[in-house]
């Protein structure tokens, strides 16, 4: 809302209510035109009036009005000036644009109307968003970049002119024709930003046009299908719509396009539209706005014209009326006699025939027309589908959503651990991109509603979704126009708005804003998030801001309802969160054949099927890997190294492939999924410790200089009292690297009994696996135990376990909370992560973990849930080596946050000067960080590949699994398998070196 109001607060001073500004000359008469010059005196009466005429061209040969051969002999017999392509595909424009082009002896000027992107007329081109979605950004650099990109990608076509932008100010609700077109209700913010997307265009080669003059925002009826009347007097006409007009004029305007209405005020013939009148185009804009540009009529085919006007007379009287070009005339031929009559007659003059086509030849000779080079067709699609493109509409997408309400802080959803969720997805078949992005963050029941449930129903999904905590509902499958309400019923608002009276629920609305008039009383709802769109990318942004992983900026462009008014937008925060790409980044566009026909191809009339193809976006150079790591993946489960895995790669913090391979278990074929839970192993020693101890550290609870005596009570004389915790965590404190605990409960080949009970009771709390649980105090035995045992003389490095079940010790002694339950209040929960932690079973099906070891020595079972460690399980499941179990994407995003250096989401957990002490090597010699993994100092060997940084840091885990993290180029890369199922005697997954080979790939990716 800030925002606004400073756009508001600069354009204030210098668009004055009332005030006359002068206009600056067009763009095409900033530069000498000695072409137009010449080329007017050369030109026959038949060549200058052909030069008025711009007509339609499809290039979608499934249209009924597609005919190529007509409009060729057109260009040849009549001289047009120029044309407005209409559907097609780009590749095909191209082609005839070359064909069109080379039967004109005066180069054509082509015109699109493409407000929104080429995607407003062409397959396989962007859509941008509606102006009205654009106008809630309140982001002007980002206007003139989407201007400029649209600029590259019509020149790219061939294309001179852009029917763009809309300054009509949508002040009525009910328009029927502007709407979503317009930037908004408020003259000033219109104003400033109409002038940005005409700087955007004009900066950079494209003819802007305004339109519709003098002002088509405040009528409820569509000039396409009558005339629509504007009843307001000269003086509300000049503060109001005429005032974009005057800055544009002011800024160099290169066109205007008059509108089909009647505005008695200014002209009270009847029926006459404003196309036609000599007081509105000739006494009004040329001089009294002194509008010296090009002026565009409407298309003269709209019944705002042709139902009172037969074809011919109302082409004579557009001219007549002051109008340059001449727009979708229905009867060329007839129109240029009546004008060739008109001219015999004296009604209309030589000179001012002159004036018109004289116009036209200058704006074709600031085009660069002059030196026209036939457009190359090969690689178009591409080359419109731009990775700069692709940016700017997810850039001004992820600005307009507007927050409009939000009791009690509920957004964003950060901690939502223990709370019982409902994602219901309104008006569709099936959950889209809204539910499967909030999929990543959430966990969560699904449903679907129909927009009008019947009594019965309603019934059963207020008692239904009443039962939950927190109710996400989207609003979708909307529609633009308002004589349908915008898609939306007030039947499934009032059902919400009855179950917030019990549940907190979050509203988003994907639709234009006006259709909360519809929805009425959404007072027990929580949140309202106006999305603007319904389409992918908006459905991903909305979710992205639900859950933090996007901050919320919009505000409203137009007065939704009385309750919220022009400008209302509350700001939430976000950012840092992991975020997941588009599909279509990582896809690519469905495009057809002809797009990427060679260069050369003979143009003419094409009727092929239609072919597709795959064109890359965003992440192009991700193609090649994808492949490559789907072939290595899958290779490690043909060769018996796994049964199945998962890979996440993530780049400056968002997640660019995320992908499961195989199965859970070799035995049961369940296939892993993108919420699988994996046994971590050793990944606990720093997605839990280290984590741990750098927070102590913040704290002043820890020291790393210190030694283990100063936190534990180990006895004076025993060595280990004296071990630096910092040698300890980098593994060069003589520690011995592992002790099988068990093998000491066992007694002649039987669990000893003393030890272990089948069942929980007041001595046996801690479960090692299905039906058997150990005595609480033989965690003082494993303690006991380990500093019985000798420390080497040689402090060199050599890895080992042991340290981190002290490292437990210390937290649970300084904290006074266990090990889990501090992790977990401290990191997860805060940070929205719901897979990550110890003992899985405690909170989800077994069905979701994959299975590790058949183990047949120790605990005699498929173990499923429960950890593999065994020194780990005679903890009960929470030691600081091995316990935890996550999806790929939480582990993620706790590497993310140490990658931020310690942030995640605004949150500082760590700081960052603790972490690089943490992340820092601190021994020669030795490789490892406090805690962290660093890549080998001899390259080539070690956790890593070759090309991992100095700065980078992990860990691997004994059951399969890897993460990795590189700030010197934002990379995070998981690989979660189970190579220990069913046997840990398995080592094909190191001997073959997956993982390594898998992170090459990533990092070739980026190079």
């Amino acid at each position: 809302m800030k925002s606004l109001r400073n756009i508001i607060g600069l354009f204030a001073f210098v668009l004055l209510t009332g005030q006359q500004t002068r206009a600056q000359q067009p763009c095409f008469l900033t530069q000498p035109t000695p072409w137009a010059d010449s080329l007017l005196q050369t030109l026959s009466l038949e060549e200058k009036i052909g030069q008025l005429f711009m007509i339609a061209a499809w290039s979608d040969p499934k249209h009924k009005e597609y005919n190529p051969t007509q409009v060729a002999n057109l260009i040849e017999q009549y001289h047009i000036g120029g044309i407005i392509f209409m559907q097609g595909s780009p590749g095909r424009q191209a082609i005839l644009t070359n064909r069109y082009q080379s039967k004109s002896k005066i180069p054509l000027m082509l015109a699109m109307d493409a407000e929104w992107g080429l995607g407003m007329r062409l397959d396989s081109t962007i859509s941008f968003p509606r102006q009205l979605t654009l106008g809630a950004t309140c982001n002007d650099s980002l206007i003139y970049a989407f201007g400029k990109e649209m600029s590259y990608q019509l020149k790219r076509l061939g294309v001179n002119v852009s029917f763009s932008p809309v300054v009509d100010i949508n002040n009525n609700p009910k328009n029927p024709v502007i709407s979503n077109r317009s930037f908004g209700e408020n003259k000033h913010l219109v104003t400033a930003q109409s002038l940005m997307y005409m700087k955007g265009l004009q900066d950079n080669g494209i003819l802007a046009c305004a339109k519709h003059f003098p002002g088509h925002g405040d009528t409820d009826t569509d000039s396409h299908k009558t005339l629509p009347v504007v009843m307001h007097g000269c003086e509300r006409l000049d503060t109001l719509e005429l005032f974009p007009y005057k800055k544009l004029f002011s800024e160099g305007l290169g066109s205007v396009m008059t509108a089909h209405l009647y505005v008695p005020s200014l002209d009270s013939t009847p029926n006459l539209a404003c196309t036609l009148s000599p007081k509105i185009i000739s006494d009004l804009l040329r001089d009294t706005l002194q509008f010296k540009g090009l002026v565009f009529t409407d298309a003269m085919n709209m019944q705002g014209v042709a139902k009172y006007y037969e074809p011919g007379d109302v082409e004579v009287m557009a001219l007549m009326a002051g109008n340059d070009v001449l727009l979708f005339s229905q009867d060329i031929p007839l129109a240029i006699q009546k004008i060739k009559s008109a001219i015999d007659s004296g009604w209309i003059s030589m000179k001012e025939l002159d004036q018109h086509c004289y116009r036209i030849l200058q704006t074709k000779e600031w085009s660069g027309l002059t030196e026209y080079t036939p457009i190359k067709v090969s690689n178009i699609a591409n080359d419109l589908n731009n990775a700069n493109a692709e940016n700017i509409r997810r850039l001004l997408i992820e600005q307009s959503i507007t927050v409009l309400k939000n009791d009690d802080n509920v957004l964003p959803l950060n901690n939502t651990s223990g709370k019982r969720i409902a994602v219901v997805n309104i008006g569709v078949e099936k959950p889209n991109e809204f539910n499967d992005v909030l999929d990543h963050y959430l966990t969560f029941d699904s449903f679907v509603m129909d927009k009008n449930p019947d009594f019965k129903k309603s019934i059963w999904w207020r008692d239904t979704l009443s039962t939950y905590d927190i109710v996400i509902a989207g609003m979708l499958n909307t529609s633009n126009r308002p004589s349908k309400n915008f898609g939306v019923t007030n039947e499934s608002a009032r059902i919400l708005n009855s179950v917030g009276a019990e549940s907190k629920v979050i509203l988003t609305v994907f639709a234009n804003p006006y259709a909360l008039e519809v929805l009425k009383d959404l007072s027990n709802i929580k949140s309202i998030i106006i999305a603007f769109q319904d389409e992918q990318i908006t459905h991903k942004a909305a979710a992205e801001i639900l859950v933090g992983a996007l901050s919320a900026n919009g505000s409203l462009p137009v007065t939704a309802t009385a309750q919220y008014e022009f400008a209302a937008g509350l700001a939430t925060q976000g950012g840092e969160k992991l975020r997941w790409a588009n599909e279509a980044n990582l896809t690519g566009h469905t495009i057809s054949s002809i797009d990427n026909v060679t260069a050369g191809s003979p143009a003419g009339d094409y009727e092929e099927d239609m072919m597709g193809e795959t064109s890359n976006v965003i992440f192009k150079n991700m193609e090649g890997a994808f492949s490559r790591i789907d072939a290595i993946a899958e290779s490690g489960i043909t060769k018996g190294a796994y049964p199945g895995c998962r890979v996440l790669v993530a780049k400056d913090g968002v997640v660019v492939l995320d992908k499961a391979y195989g199965t859970l278990d070799a035995q049961t074929k369940i296939p892993v999924d993108l919420n699988s839970v994996y046994d971590l192993a050793s990944i606990t020693k720093i997605a839990s410790s280290t984590l741990c101890a750098m927070k102590l550290t913040d704290e002043g609870k820890l020291d790393v200089n210190k030694t283990l005596g100063d936190y534990l009570d180990i006895p004076s004389d025993n060595p280990y009292s004296k071990v630096v915790i910092k040698n300890m965590l980098s593994h060069c404190a003589g520690f011995t690297p592992w002790i099988p605990f068990y093998s000491k409960t066992i007694k002649d080949g039987q669990l000893d009994t003393n030890i272990y009970s089948s069942s929980l009771d007041s001595a046996h709390h801690n479960q090692v696996c299905d039906g058997l649980y150990i005595m609480d105090t033989y965690r003082d035995s494993i303690f006991n135990r380990i500093i019985s045992t000798p420390l080497s003389a040689e402090k060199t490095y050599k890895y080992s376990d042991l340290g981190y079940y002290f490292i437990q010790r210390i937290v649970e002694k300084q904290t006074g909370q266990t090990l889990d339950a501090y992790i977990q209040n401290n990191f997860y929960t805060p940070m929205g992560l719901s897979s990550i932690g110890y003992k899985p079973l405690s909170k989800m099906s077994k069905n979701n973990i994959a299975p590790t070891e058949n183990d047949k020595t120790f605990r005699l079972e498929h173990l499923q849930g429960y950890v593999h460690d065994q020194g780990a399980a005679m903890m009960g499941g929470v030691a600081g080596h091995a316990g935890l179990f996550s999806t790929a994407q939480d582990l993620a995003a706790v590497m993310q946050m140490l990658l931020n250096g310690g942030s995640y989401n605004g949150t500082q957990y760590i700081s960052k000067a603790t972490f690089d002490l943490f992340n820092t090597r601190h021994f020669s010699g030795n490789r490892r960080g406090l805690g962290f993994d660093k890549p080998s100092l001899t390259p080539g060997t070690g956790s890593t590949c070759r090309a991992a940084s100095a700065l980078s840091f992990g860990h691997t885990g004994f059951t399969g699994t890897m993460c990795w993290a590189d700030p010197s180029n934002g990379l995070v890369y998981i690989f979660l398998s189970n190579r220990v199922n069913p046997d840990a005697e398995n080592k094909k997954l190191q001997d073959l070196s997956i993982r390594t080979e898998i992170q090459e790939e990533i990092y070739k990716a980026f190079e």
